[in-house]
């Protein structure tokens, strides 16, 4: 096996080069492992608790029901439904009845769920009673059988008293499936490196959207990369002793995952349910003391902007770059935010950053020391133990109090304060092997010629790469096995990357390159940006050139006076002449994803003549 330069960092943490062997389990055997290991925690929405062993119980009966319906294995069942403990109670039954769980968005427009569902030949739905209306059209056109009917106050201190009669035909009530029947699944033979568990389709941001079919390897594969990702020595202690929000989409391939990673340590999970409520999240943390907060980079720039005086928080941002201007500002409010990185493909998580551990902890020989201390035998058992009778809030309320202190103090400590890496994805998690193509030529360059300078497109392989694009395995995957992710990346001595830029967003001005994602770095530099976007137009006085056009959502209290010129002038001094913007949009909103990515394509379909 090769040395590559974050084995030293492994070796900081805690990670193994390898997790090798998988457990040839489904998916669901992480639920089953958490209900007998946590019996304690559980799922938090609004209030209301369900511990584990009562989520495996509702997730065995509505399993049973699907049996009872008929479907059988390798039929596909898809949710329209929002980051919930139904979802969460769907997907695990899904996974335990055999069947394909395809997650949608209701906030997607009806025409390209329709356009998915018929994709997929899906057999049944589950939705929120509010969404009926739009499933009734759904039901005849895409030939859907069931239809699995959520309130969603059903997992909330006030549940609907009366459910009535559903309007439509093989239509059920959630609730009332799971408490008709009794908890007899089916038993079910897996191959778990064949049988798709979920099909999940990408954005679509380049084209219509793909199914990526990923098995129950890959989602178990990656739920054990990502559950490690604090190092060892974190994720003893807090094995089952923290509570987490999880502020993500659950039907986005990032909040799916995650879902899965944070039962194997059996934390007590937050869901919130609108992922642009940042005010609900802030009075979570107030009232439960979660460690730990799964989001999106919105969503940290605007909890930065909620009153969280003397409370901490440590997020973990994905699926879109991570201003620095949003670390700074939670860490003036003692809070930091640890950024990682993945595609859909790779189910998604393959790279993931902990160097504000060194940072906190005072730097990475005290790091490998905790991690030395609990690979002493009893150490980490012992410490757990003792830190799980105290409650995940108690032990929430005292772990972020310490964190504050360590935020306020190591910022202060310059020298600390450099420990941490920002605008960084980290390095690539235990078993995920990287190809790097050069940009130009797209032949393969080797990890010494990218440490030192060459900028590179990222390729990716490992136990968690999909099988293929929806339906023909293998399709979307190179011949040497690898998935071509489009990101432009570079990489530092000790193993980080950092993206540069998407192929896709990368602007050639007059045969110059001009990185996006470099741009709107800078300029969330100017004091005066909340947010901001650099995308490439067709330059119409040069054939094959493009134009930078930068679009600024300003800060509320600069609304009246940020000019274009100011942005222009900010920008004369910092880049290339070449890369200085023809243009700059002062906008009220920059418009964002379901996911609440910026929104690029969207900005490149904008006029701007």
């Amino acid at each position: 096996m090769k040395e590559f330069p974050w084995y030293k960092e492994y070796k900081i943490v805690g990670f193994p080069k390898s997790y090798e062997p998988y457990p040839d389990e489904p998916v669901y055997d992480i639920l089953y492992k958490a209900a007998k290991k946590y019996k304690r925690n559980g799922l938090i929405q609004e209030g209301y608790k369900i511990i584990y062993p009562e989520v495996k119980d509702h997730v065995d009966r509505l399993a049973t029901a699907f049996n009872k319906m008929g479907l059988k294995k390798g039929d596909r069942v898809a949710t329209i439904l929002p980051t919930s403990i139904q979802f969460i109670i769907s997907d695990y039954a899904i996974s335990r009845a055999g069947l394909i769980h395809v997650p949608c968005s209701q906030l997607e427009p009806v025409i390209e769920i329709k356009d998915k569902l018929n994709r997929c030949s899906a057999s049944a739905v589950i939705c929120l009673d509010h969404y009926l209306d739009s499933v009734k059209k759904l039901k005849d056109e895409c030939n859907i059988k069931f239809i699995i009917v959520s309130n969603y106050n059903d997992y909330t201190p006030n549940p609907p008293q009366d459910y009535g009669k559903l309007p439509i035909e093989n239509a059920h009530w959630l609730l009332k499936l799971i408490s008709d029947n009794e908890p007899e699944p089916p038993n079910i033979t897996f191959d778990v490196k064949k049988d798709i568990e979920t099909l999940l389709f990408t954005g679509g941001t380049t084209g219509v959207s793909k199914g990526c079919m990923l098995t129950h390897r890959n989602i178990y594969a990656n739920a054990i990369q990502n559950s490690w990702g604090l190092g060892k020595a974190s994720t003893i202690l807090c094995d089952g002793a923290i509570a987490v929000i999880m502020a993500l989409p659950a039907f986005h391939s990032y909040g799916h995952s995650l879902i899965h990673s944070l039962h194997l340590i059996g934390l007590d999970m937050i869901v919130i349910s609108d992922p642009r409520d940042t005010k609900a999240m802030a009075t979570m943390i107030k009232k439960y003391h979660p460690v730990l907060q799964i989001g999106v980079p919105t969503q940290f720039m605007k909890l930065a902007t909620e009153e969280l005086k003397g409370v901490s928080i440590i997020g973990i941002s994905g699926s879109a770059p991570l201003p620095s201007s949003a670390q700074s500002e939670l860490d003036k409010k003692g809070s930091g935010v640890m950024e990682g990185y993945g595609l859909s493909e790779m189910s998604p998580v393959t790279h993931f950053n902990p160097s504000l551990l060194y940072r906190l902890l005072g730097g990475k020989t005290i790091v490998r020391f905790n991690t030395i201390l609990f690979s002493i035998p009893g150490v980490g058992f012992t410490l757990n133990r003792l830190v799980r009778l105290l409650g995940t809030k108690n032990f929430g309320y005292i772990f972020t109090k310490t964190i504050y202190v360590l935020f306020k103090l190591t910022r202060r400590v310059k020298v600390l304060s450099k420990k941490e890496k920002r605008r960084c994805i980290g390095f690539p998690m235990p078993d995920t092997i990287v190809k790097f193509l050069d940009v130009a030529t797209e032949e393969e360059l080797s990890i010494e010629e990218v440490i030192k300078g060459k900028r590179a497109e990222m390729c990716l392989n490992g136990p968690q790469r999909m099988l293929g694009y929806w339906p023909e395995e293998g399709s979307g995957i190179d011949e040497d096995g690898f998935i071509r992710t489009g990101d432009v990346v570079n990489v530092d001595k000790d193993g980080y990357f950092y993206v540069v830029d998407r192929t896709k967003d990368m602007i050639v001005v007059s045969g110059y390159k001009v990185y996006s994602r470099e741009m709107d770095d800078i300029l969330y530099e100017h004091p005066a940006v909340n947010m901001a976007a650099t995308v490439g137009v067709p330059d119409p006085e040069r054939e094959g050139s493009e134009r930078v056009v930068v679009y600024i959502q300003p800060k509320e209290e600069y609304k009246e006076s940020l000019t274009e010129e100011e942005i222009l002038n900010f920008l004369r001094e910092r880049v290339a002449k070449y890369a200085v913007p023809k243009k700059v949009y002062i906008v009220d909103k920059i418009p964002l994803t379901s996911v609440q990515k910026v929104d690029k394509k969207k900005l490149r379909q904008m006029d701007v003549n």
